[in-house]
């Protein structure tokens, strides 16, 4: 496998552990009806996990915390974090 298709395996890898983690451990109607809009970033590696109004204070905040970790990022409430394109 060349270093472009290992990236590519890790980002998987990486989206689906924090998919995982946020469907089992964070997850509930009250956390999200709480925090529908704001950027979630999960730590990969701990489960820990940050909120903020936009993804630099989330990333921030979960980089301040472990500067080693492995972040997975989304927006509670929404398919994706972002949206390209008209509505």
């Amino acid at each position: 496998m060349d270093v472009h298709g290992e990236a590519k395996q890790k980002a998987e890898e990486i989206a689906r552990r924090g998919r995982e983690i946020y469907a089992q451990d964070i997850r509930s109607e009250k956390f999200d009806r709480e925090h529908d809009g704001e950027f979630l970033v999960v730590d990969v590696t701990t489960g820990e996990y940050e909120l903020g109004p936009d993804e630099a204070e989330a990333f921030g905040q979960a980089e301040d915390k472990n500067p080693k970790g492995l972040f997975y990022l989304m927006r509670v409430g929404y398919r994706a974090a972002h949206r390209i394109g008209a509505r």
